[in-house]
């Protein structure tokens, strides 16, 4: 038997090739776990001993304290596989905090400032993932 020149290959189904994170984008995603962990840590205990009101509903910035910390470690886990998910929902959190340290300054003028270097920090992390939109899937 003479066999053909042409021989036929069978191709592999299609795969999603997953997109490499940056390293620099790894780093953020450890440093937002790390600070939504350290954000529950502080905040939780305090708001289940003592901030919730007889309607059970959990009152003022430690609410939002807590929604932030969970929203990062969630949003670390996104951010570290470059999902497009996760970009948003970071741009929605650093509306928060940015709206949050807004509402600080408001109402006590003549507190510190750490609350303006946190969202600062965390508006150009922002402008960064968005300058690399393009990688999130």
């Amino acid at each position: 038997m003479e066999q053909s020149q042409y021989t036929t290959t069978t191709q592999p189904p299609y795969q999603e090739v997953k997109p490499k994170a940056p390293v620099f984008v790894i780093i953020i995603a450890w440093l937002m776990l790390l600070g939504g962990i350290g954000s529950l840590l502080i905040t939780a205990p305090l708001l289940f001993l003592g901030g919730i009101g007889k309607s059970g509903v959990i009152f003022g910035l430690g609410g939002l304290t807590l929604i932030r910390g969970i929203g990062l470690v969630v949003v670390s886990f996104g951010i570290r596989h470059m999902r497009r998910w996760a970009l948003y929902t970071f741009t929605a959190l650093t509306v928060l905090a940015v709206g949050v340290s807004l509402y600080s300054f408001a109402t006590e003028p003549a507190g510190d400032l750490t609350d303006f270097v946190d969202a600062g920090i965390q508006a150009l992390v922002l402008v960064y993932f968005w300058a690399i939109s393009k990688k999130f899937t």
